[in-house]
This record gives C-alpha cells, sequence and structure tokens, in this order.
C-alpha cells in the first residue's frame, strides 16, 4: 500500500511540473497537450502496475554456478517447469501465475536449501544436489536416488498447489546426472540436459523422467545438430526420404510422402525430430523447406521420366509453419513448372496451428488457387483444433493411426463421415501392424500410409521399391 501512495504522489508531480511546463511554452496548445500528457502519464502509471515477466540476468546464474562448483560425476541437477495447461496465454492472472511461481520457489529452497536453487526462467528453476557418497561409482543408484528425488518432490509440489492455486498448472521435472553415453564435463551441460529430460517427459505428458541413456544419446544428437550448422555446408546433406501412400483397395501405390532427413556426414541419418527445434532457433527451418521441396520435384520428374512412376502420382510434403509467407505460394508454383509437375499431384502437409493466423491462410488459399492440393494433420501430438477442420481450407486430413485405440473409435469414425460429406480425402498414416490397417480399412479411409509397408527410403531405394511394386503391393507378403 505504501509503494502504491508513493507512486500515486510521484505521478502526481510529475503531471504538476508538466502542467507548468506546458503553460509557460506552449499557452497556444495547453489544452489539447495537457490532455496527452495526462493520458501518457496515466498509462505510464497503469503499465508499471501490471504484473512483469521477471528477466533473470545471466550474470546471477553465473554466480550461482559459481558457487556450486564441485565434480560433476557427484551431482544431479532437476529442472522443474511449471506450465498453466489448456489456458490461452491471454486468460492467464499474470499476478497468480507468479504467486505460484514464488511459492514453488520457496517450496524448492525449503526442500533442497536456498544456496542449491537458482531460478532460470519465468516458469522453470534449476536445482543442484550431491548424491550420496556411497552412489558415486553406481550408475544404477544414481538413478534411483533421483526416481525418489522426483517422485517426492513431485508429490509435494502438487499438494502445495492443489491448496494454493485455482489456475490449471501442470509440474514437470527433468532429472540428470553425467552418463557414460553422455559425459560431462561443466555444470551447464548438466543443467542443459536435465532441460532437455524436461522437455521430453512435457512431451510425453509424464510428471517427470530421469534421463536414460536413450535421452542422453538425444541429447547428443542435438549438440551434434546445432554444431553442424554452425560448422556451415549443411545445406547439402539435407535429402527427402519417401514413404508411399497406398489405396487400401487395390494396394496400388498412388502416391508418396516425402520426408526431410539430415544425413549428416553423409553416413548419420537424423530425423525432423531431433534437428527441427534447433533448425527453428537458427531461423533455418524455411530454408530446409525449399531444399527438400526442390529435391523432391526433381526425385518424382526424374522416376517419371523412367516410367517408374506413372504421371499422376500423388507428392506429399511436410512444410513448416515458417515457410508460409508472402511469395511462398507463386515459388512453389514456379518449381513444380521448371520440373514439369503439374500443381495438382502436389499436396502440402500442415499441421492445424498453420490454419490459426491470417498471414499462413492466406498463403494457404493462393496455393490452393493455384491448383496446388492441402493437407490438414488432425492430431498433432494429441492436439486438434476443430475450427481449422469446420473451415475445411484444405483437401485431405490425415489421421494418426498410432494413436488408434478401441476408445477413439468413435472419434475417428465422427471424423471421417464429417470428412467424405465435405468431400475431403482421408489418409491414415502411422499403420505400422496388420490390425491398425484393418482398422483404417473398415473405417473407409481413402488411403493408408506406415512402416507396414516400407520405413521412409532415400531416393535410390525408392526407386527400387516403386520398380519392384509397380503392380501394387501383395499385403499377405508383408503380413
Amino acid at each position: 500500500m505504501k509503494q502504491l501512495l508513493r507512486h500515486c504522489l510521484l505521478y502526481v508531480a510529475i503531471c504538476l511540473l508538466l502542467n507548468v511546463l506546458l503553460l509557460v511554452f506552449l499557452p497556444m496548445w495547453y489544452i489539447p497537450a495537457a490532455a496527452v500528457a495526462l493520458f501518457c502519464t496515466a498509462l505510464g502509471f497503469l503499465t508499471s502496475r501490471l504484473p512483469k515477466q521477471q528477466a533473470w540476468p545471466e550474470k546471477s546464474v553465473k554466480r550461482w554456478l559459481m558457487s556450486n562448483q564441485a565434480d560433476v560425476d557427484t551431482l544431479f541437477c532437476l529442472y522443474i517447469a511449471i506450465h498453466a495447461k489448456n489456458v490461452y496465454q491471454s486468460c492467464i492472472d499474470r499476478q497468480e501465475l507468479e504467486d505460484v511461481y514464488s511459492r514453488c520457489e520457496q517450496e524448492l529452497c525449503r526442500y533442497f536449501g536456498s544456496s542449491n536453487v537458482q531460478r532460470m526462467a519465468n516458469e522453470g528453476f534449476a536445482v543442484l544436489k550431491g548424491f550420496p557418497l556411497s552412489y558415486f561409482a553406481s550408475e544404477k543408484k544414481k538413478a534411483d536416488h533421483q526416481v525418489s528425488v522426483c517422485q517426492n518432490l513431485s508429490e509435494r509440489l502438487q499438494a502445495l498447489l492443489e491448496h494454493s492455486s485455482t489456475l490449471p498448472i501442470q509440474i514437470t521435472i527433468g532429472s540428470a546426472s553425467s552418463g557414460m553415453r553422455y559425459h560431462m564435463d561443466t555444470l551447464e551441460q548438466l543443467i542443459d540436459l536435465s532441460y532437455v529430460t524436461e522437455q521430453h517427459a512435457y512431451r510425453e505428458h509424464r510428471p517427470w523422467l530421469v534421463a536414460d541413456e536413450h535421452v542422453r544419446a538425444w541429447k547428443l544428437d542435438i549438440d551434434e545438430c546445432r554444431q553442424g550448422f554452425l560448422n556451415g555446408g549443411w545445406e547439402g546433406e539435407f535429402n527427402p526420404f519417401f514413404q508411399p501412400i497406398v489405396d487400401p483397395d487395390t494396394f496400388t501405390i498412388i502416391g508418396s510422402e516425402s520426408l526431410a532427413r539430415w544425413q549428416m556426414g553423409g553416413f548419420r541419418i537424423l530425423p525432423a525430430q531431433v534437428f527441427k527445434d534447433v533448425a527453428a532457433d537458427l531461423q533455418h527451418i524455411a530454408t530446409i523447406d525449399t531444399i527438400i521441396i526442390t529435391k523432391t520435384f526433381a526425385a518424382i520428374r526424374n522416376m517419371m521420366l523412367a516410367r517408374l512412376l506413372p504421371y499422376t502420382f500423388k507428392v506429399v510434403i511436410n512444410v513448416s509453419n515458417e515457410s508460409l509467407v508472402k511469395g511462398f505460394a507463386d515459388q512453389m508454383l514456379f518449381l513444380a513448372k521448371q520440373h514439369g509437375l503439374s500443381s495438382d499431384q502436389v499436396e502440402f502437409d500442415l499441421t492445424d496451428s498453420a490454419f490459426s493466423t491470417l498471414e499462413s491462410l492466406s498463403v494457404i488459399q493462393e496455393l490452393r488457387t493455384l491448383g496446388f492440393r492441402v493437407s490438414l494433420d488432425i492430431f498433432e501430438d494429441t492436439a486438434f483444433d476443430l475450427q481449422a477442420f469446420e473451415r475445411a481450407d484444405f483437401d485431405t486430413i490425415k489421421l494418426d493411426f498410432v494413436a488408434f485405440t478401441p476408445l477413439l473409435q468413435e472419434v475417428y469414425i465422427s471424423l471421417i463421415a464429417t470428412a467424405h460429406k465435405k468431400g475431403v480425402e482421408v489418409i491414415a498414416k502411422g499403420i505400422e501392424r496388420k490390425e491398425l490397417l484393418d482398422a483404417a480399412i473398415e473405417l473407409g479411409c481413402t488411403y493408408v500410409q506406415g512402416n507396414y509397408f516400407t520405413l521412409p527410403i532415400p531416393e535410390q531405394a525408392f526407386e527400387v521399391f516403386m520398380n519392384k511394386y509397380q503392380e501394387g503391393l501383395y499385403v499377405g507378403s508383408l503380413g
């Protein structure tokens, strides 16, 4: 209250000073200028009262790391993130959310000691803690200890918030220590791994996760991706891999989806899940899209000339939201004509978030006007925009059958029925087993696609595949 009173007195003083200055130097414009000055002053006052997102300076983190110097092999790091789930950012009470952060920080300090806790971001905290001496030589004991700490901490924080917050909050914890596959020399590397582990837990809808060899290997891949981008020359290492799209009535191959792969160093093959976040951070996503599209058009053209593919062969290419900018549609038309492809052969695969902004919607409409097709990936990390589906600014929907269960069957039936009524085709992707293929056929999907037929394969292997199965697949041999 005292702080509010001080703010009021300060702004009153500023207003009086501005009025005196205006009256002396601008008497003719005193009334309008005074009104503007009062408005700006009031706006400044109101802005100062809004809860601010605190920026945590790099220096404070460095000081914290200096105060916790120890052998990295004797420590583990927890990264605790607090997510407001299923709430639009504009609807969040920022002050209440900041209160949640503060309560969590206080609880962490009580549990671990304030010297071991550092706020890394508005919604994230890092904790450095030493292992018991008897655990230093045992990887299993270290992992078991982290599991125990994560379980206890998750329960404590959830209990705290259940009694003190009305916001729907999700707390996710990632824990990491130095390991054989991903040995760390610095505390910064340890914190970075714990953060990546927390992100894994969040994506997998788990309350906590301890970094295992799989997560450490994933982190190593990410580090190598970042270094690969920084080294330069990566553009030539990105190539399309092809996965056939199959007509379930005849089992003929009517098209293919082109998927970006990074053949790092010419031999390592990295999928988009590994490099896309790093590429987005470095603003390389649109460049990669253009590379993959250009190489895909060239490969399809060569296979059509070799009579391995019909001239009606469908080409589906994933495109990121970053590429959907002014001029993209005209660029795609130029590239298609340059490679002798008809625009109605080409289908751009988009996620539902691409249909949520006016700029990307305008580009999508331009693509369709020029004759290109557009497909909507309905289930993307279990999220689905019903408004995008209702507008039907697309020609195809893609249902992920990896997520298919008997409980979801009615949902899939409704989506497929609605799509057919709108004249929209349905591709069942993620077909990895015969049961999923049978389910997709029974539900009436237009086309099917997945590892049951083949993994995504490079151009030369796809040429061999198409040469062998030009007349169609014999599904009995695949089961």
